[in-house]
This record gives structure tokens, sequence and C-alpha cells, in this order.
């Protein structure tokens, strides 16, 4: 086999084991890559990835026992509050595709993408709906959802290179067609109580009736022209139909370069409301500007940017029935700082801090109305470093580490006025990898200190939380010919 006509791209295999109480999870990850070049002018490469994901759902727990004192004491965070013979999330998912490249010229370069895509999720539930008054018997109730989606994307473009007086142009023109199916079925019901500080498990469990039943078929055509425009040694410009969008950048020669930026966007959303009423697509507008800075010589760079997004008929699951429920108005305005280093020595650096504020600001609820948009906290950061020895015995030996900080949100009060809060936190990762010929070795540590934080609560009958995951262990082989 020629190597250089035939090179295959790092197929990858990943398995993630997490026990958790009751509860347990299995993730099985597989992708790869297969890059064929008949031609210097032609490139082909061949796409596909499997993962299978098999675990217990997140279990809601009463805030009082666990945001909040209870006269039982304090509920362990790991309490299961369904049943083994019925909990279950089992999600299965397989794409196929390929990208395809032919440049004719220096002037002009013809791409297609193709991806077709499978997913099938068997879920089921028997969850908390409500702290009875004794403070230590919940009431519970079963939710099943059975669903299959598939769908077929196609894109097709045409990159054209030319001047035009002072200007040269990046022009790119395209057409590409989406196609989705889905099929959903979905069950409510009641389920036993059960005594949380106490839990006996085993009780009949009766079949919950069919709420919705749904068959979704959902095509789209559509043509898009981009054109990047470069004027002068320092200037550059964006301009996009379709999805509008326009940018302009000044590139200085010690490496600052402010920019700004528009955009408009529109996603389709497949399904029904609790009414039966199609969903109405997804449209958002964002402006953004701001200055990158990457010095001269150095594989580094600074970003700093101010951002205000506005997303309309966004939607968000019912806490009860889980049917979704599309909002009115939601704006996020904040600024972001990033720096990224990369050193001779081996040691990457990177950090980001994010300040967000983004509130509700139209709504059919009219409680809601002014309030922070839930699980947005206002200060989020985090910070890594990974150190690869570059030479010696050790060569290709790296350690890497870090810490994530989730400043204080609200949790989803459901059309009502903010009344729970989610905690903030601090959670430390790890990881360490060897390289070896074509193989790399790595595990990974998330959440490494296994700290108990709260990831999500919300109102709804009650008021409930529930918990991030504790630690988890990712390995991963990788193997490059």
């Amino acid at each position: 086999m020629n190597e250089k006509r035939w090179p295959i791209a790092s197929p990858d295999w990943c398995a993630t084991v997490k026990p958790r109480s009751i509860s347990s999870k299995t993730t099985v990850f597989m992708s790869q890559a297969l890059t064929w070049k008949p031609s210097d002018n032609t490139t082909l490469t061949f796409l596909s990835h499997y993962q299978k994901d098999d675990t217990k759902p997140s279990q809601r727990l009463p805030a009082e026992g666990t945001l909040r004192s209870n006269a039982n004491g304090k509920i362990p965070t790991n309490r299961f509050t369904g049943e083994a013979n019925v909990d279950q999330y089992s999600r299965e998912e397989f794409a196929v595709g390929y990208a395809l490249e032919h440049r004719v010229n220096d002037a002009v370069t013809l791409h297609q993408n193709t991806r077709y895509y499978n997913n099938e999720v068997d879920d089921r539930s028997i969850y908390t709906t409500a702290l009875l008054a004794d403070q230590r018997t919940i009431s519970r109730a079963l939710y099943e959802s059975f669903g299959k989606v598939h769908g077929f994307n196609l894109d097709n473009q045409a990159q054209f290179k030319f001047s035009t007086a002072i200007l040269d142009h990046t022009l790119l023109s395209g057409l590409d067609f989406q196609h989705v199916g889905s099929n959903s079925l979905q069950t409510y019901g009641a389920a036993p109580n059960l005594d949380i500080f106490n839990p006996v498990y085993g009780s009949a469990v009766a079949s919950a009736p069919v709420f919705k039943n749904e068959d979704v078929t959902q095509n789209q055509i559509g043509l898009y022209l981009q054109d990047q425009i470069k004027f002068g040694e320092h200037w550059r410009a964006t301009l996009g139909g379709r999805y509008d969008r326009a940018g302009l950048v000044y590139v200085a020669d010690n490496g600052l370069a402010p920019y700004f930026s528009y955009a408009q966007s529109f996603l389709p959303a497949l399904g029904t409301d609790a009414a039966g009423k199609a969903l109405k697509p997804e449209t958002g507008e964002q402006y953004e500007f701001g200055v990158k800075f990457q010095p001269k010589n150095q594989n580094s760079f600074v970003t700093l940017a101010y951002f205000d997004l506005t997303r309309t008929d966004f939607l968000t699951p019912d806490p009860i029935t889980y049917a979704n429920v599309q909002r009115g108005e939601a704006n996020s305005r904040g600024v972001e700082l990033e720096g990224v280093a990369s050193l001779d020595n081996g040691l990457n650096l990177t950090a980001n801090y994010t300040y967000l504020n983004a509130n509700v600001t139209k709504s059919s609820f009219a409680a809601e109305v002014g309030e922070q948009l839930e699980y947005t906290p206002e200060h989020k950061a985090s910070a890594w470093a990974d150190y690869t020895v570059p030479t010696g015995i050790a060569k290709g030996w790296g350690v890497g580490g870090g810490a994530r900080f989730i400043g204080t949100s609200f949790g989803n009060s459901y059309a009502a006025k903010n009344t729970i809060e989610v905690p903030s936190t601090v959670l430390f990762d790890a990881s360490t990898h060897y390289n070896w010929k074509q193989f790399q070795f790595s595990i990974n540590l998330q959440n490494a200190l296994d700290k108990e934080y709260v990831a999500t609560a919300f109102t709804s009958g009650g008021e409930f939380a529930t918990f991030g995951p504790r630690r988890v262990v990712t390995s991963s082989i990788k193997y490059s010919f």
C-alpha cells in the first residue's frame, strides 16, 4: 500500500464505565475516518461513528433534605428513587458519510458532504413528583419514551477565488438538502409511593397509558452564498446570504485584530407541543465585537469579546410530562475572555472566563418575564494545563489537570418567578496520556475529587434537585497507520 496515496486517519475506540449505587453507566464509542487520494486534486474521506449508552435516568430528589434541611435528616445524594427492574436509559446511534473535495484549478474547488444517521432511544423512568407532608414519603410517576430518528444530509458547494480591482474574493455558493424522520411514543402514569429515607423497592408498577404517539417527517432545501473579501494588507470582511451574516476584522502588524460580526439563525423544530400543534422554528440574532491578539512568532492567542444574542421560540421540556413547551424570547449578553498557549517545552495552557446576563424578555407566562434564564450562571471559568515530555526516556508521556468554576444560577421554575437556586461549584479534572509509535493511550478523570454538587433544580408541584455525576473515568486507545 502506498502511504502517500492511501492515508488512513485515526480510527478511535473509547469506552467509559462508571458505577454509581444502583445506577450505572456504560458508554462505547467508535469512530473511523478513511481518506483516499486518487489524484493530487481529489480527496475522498469516508466517515463513520457508533455510540451505545446504557445507564439509569438521573434521580430527582426533594430540595428538603438536599438543598435545605429536613426533619428526618439528609437524603443521600446517590439515593435511587426508581425501580431497578423498570428504570433504564438506552441510546444507540450510528452515522456514515463522506467528504469529497476536487480542485478544478487554482481558482475553483468543489465540495460534496453527505451523512446518514440513525438514533434510537429507550427511556423508562420512575421519578419523584412530590414530597408529602411527613417529609419522607415521595409520590412517583412512570414516564416512558421510545423514539427513533433518522436523517440524511447532502451539501454541495463550490468555492471560487478571484479579484476585482483592489479586492480579493473567496466566494462560496452551495445547495443543501436535509431530511429528518422521527417516531415517538410516550406514556405517563402514576407509580407507588416510596419512603426516601428507608426505601423498599419491588412494588408492582401498572402500565402507563399512551399520551403521545407521533410520526414526523421534515425536508429542507436551501441555497446559500458567502463572500470573504480581503482588501489591502489589513482588512477582511465576510458577507453571507440565506442565514444573514456579516463580519469585519482589521489585522494589525503587531498581532492585534479588532473585529465585529452579525449573524441570524433559523432552526426548524421537530415534533409537536402538548396540544398536538406543530412547533415553530427557533430563530436567533447575534451581535459580537471584540479583539484578538496573537504575538508574532508565538503559538498563542488571547481573545476578548462582547456578545448580544436573542433567541425566539426556543424549547423547554415540561418537568412533569416532558412535553415540549415553546417559550417566547430570551436575551443573553456577556463578555468572554480566552487565552491559549502552546509552548516549545511541551506545555499547553488554556484558560477562559465568561460573564453572562441572560433573561427572559418575552413569554406567554407573564410571571417569568424579566427573570434570569434557568441554568445560566452569571460567571463561569476554567483553566487547563497539559505537559508532554518532549525528549528522553519518557518521551511521549504526558499529564494534564485543570479546574472548572460554575457560578450560581437558578433552576427552572416553569413559567413562574425564580425561586430555587443552583449553588456554585468548582470541579477538578485530570488526565494522563502516552504516545507510542502509532498508538495513543489516554485516561481522563472528570470530577477527579468525586465532589457532590447540584447539576439542575426546578419547581413543579414541589422543589427538586438532581446531582451531577461523581468521578468519571474515561479511557481511550487511538491507532493511526
